[in-house]
């Protein structure tokens, strides 16, 4: 399958960012920092998370505007900015939000998301609330809540849409669940195909001749619904027609989503953006992932690399033991403890310096599958966690300036 590769300059005109990876490589926390970069560079963006852990909105600092304890609503975009403007680091990294910078964060919640999706698909308000209120659809909505795939391509379809942001930045839930998410257009569109939307068209319409079960059980449906009433037990075929009803004019609009969805996500705006650290393991996800992408069609912009280990040139250099023991014995230390104690600093040395060269060559790895022009931005192991938006800021225009090739690492 013919697929083209994103190439990393073009990071900082993206519409769409997909961050994916594998799970506890800082994913969450890189996409809320690349929306904040984008934001301070004075674009309006807006950051949604379908990742199970729900961490987006704590990255972002929204809880500190829910301490009552009031749960951030979810499906609705919460503003970020300009409240926490005032704690980017503007002096010290030339940072600052830009003029007509904006950020959103939102949070995916699948249930209320497959009813506003029949809101949206159905604007006649008696036919959006038969399907609502059917007790088929109903009995669908736990299925829909357990994979979110479909809600959050259809939201990110009305989203882009709309105009009403420059960026949006997605972040994904962990790897095996990001290939769910790839597949999932391509997948309702191939469900909902022809043959199923001609069957769907022999269904009357309400007011119409045949109309309701009668009309199913005809020519060409009493089979459907013989296997249908088995399904569902024998009382709620009239459900099933009525929803079948309600639902002809439903599968064709959501198709064509399907199909709108699947084309975005392999627009030339769109960056997948793969979030990994150092590590087999995650380098052998990461890898995966990439080739997936391909498979797919879909060419991937490259990598950020979290928690790289970078240790200073002195400590790159073997650990001289015996000089060492000799100056801590020279201090006053006993000369047996001395030996001991340097024997132990140049064990501890050499580890840091095997990972340090592991790192490294992990990195090496990577920009060669990244190839030329595609990303590999390496960050530094911290102590601690990121935990502040002068943090955020920081990490983000790390990555969107390693895009533009301006710092190298």
């Amino acid at each position: 399958m013919k697929h083209s590769a994103r190439r990393a300059r073009d990071l900082a005109t993206a519409k769409l960012v997909v961050l994916a990876g594998s799970g506890g490589v800082g994913k969450t926390t890189t996409s809320a920092a690349l929306a904040l970069a984008y934001a301070i560079d004075g674009q309006r963006v807006l950051v949604l998370t379908i990742d199970p852990a729900r961490r987006l909105l704590q990255a972002l600092g929204l809880q500190t505007e829910h301490a009552s304890g009031e749960a951030v609503t979810p499906n609705v975009a919460h503003e970020v900015l300009p409240r926490l403007a005032h704690l980017l680091p503007a002096t010290q990294h030339g940072l600052g939000l830009g003029q007509g910078g904006t950020l959103h964060a939102m949070m995916l919640d699948p249930t209320t998301g497959a009813i506003a999706m029949v809101e949206r698909l159905l604007p006649n308000p008696a036919m959006r609330d038969q399907v609502l209120n059917n007790r088929i659809y109903r009995a669908f909505l736990p299925t829909l809540q357990a994979s979110p795939d479909y809600m959050a391509l259809e939201l990110i379809c009305e989203l882009a849409q709309s105009g009403a942001y420059d960026v949006l930045v997605l972040d994904t839930p962990p790897m095996h669940n990001a290939l769910d998410f790839l597949r999932a257009g391509h997948t309702l569109a191939s469900f909902i195909n022809d043959r199923v939307l001609k069957w769907f068209a022999k269904v009357p319409l309400p007011g119409k001749k045949a109309t309701g079960l009668a009309g199913l059980l005809g020519t060409g449906g009493s089979m459907a619904m013989s296997v249908l009433g088995r399904l569902f037990g024998a009382d709620t075929i009239p459900d099933v027609a009525e929803f079948f009803v309600s639902f002809q004019e439903v599968l064709p609009r959501l198709r064509d989503r399907a199909l709108a969805t699947d084309a975005l996500l392999r627009a030339e705006s769109t960056h997948f953006v793969i979030v990994t650290a150092p590590g087999e393991t995650s380098l052998r996800e990461a890898k995966h992932l990439h080739h997936t992408l391909h498979s797919h069609g879909i060419g991937a912009t490259g990598f950020v690399v979290n928690r790289v280990l970078r240790l200073p040139a002195e400590l790159r250099s073997p650990v001289n033991a015996p000089q060492v023991a000799e100056v801590l014995a020279n201090s006053g230390i006993a000369v047996d403890r001395a030996q001991a104690l340097a024997g132990h600093l140049q064990l501890a040395a050499d580890r840091l310096r095997h990972l340090d060269i592991a790192d490294q060559e992990h990195l090496r790895s990577l920009r060669e599958l990244a190839g030329h022009g595609g990303l590999c931005v390496s960050v530094p192991q911290r102590e601690g966690d990121i935990h502040n938006v002068a943090q955020l800021a920081v990490l983000g225009r790390t990555v969107l300036d390693g895009a533009r090739g301006e710092v190298v690492f």
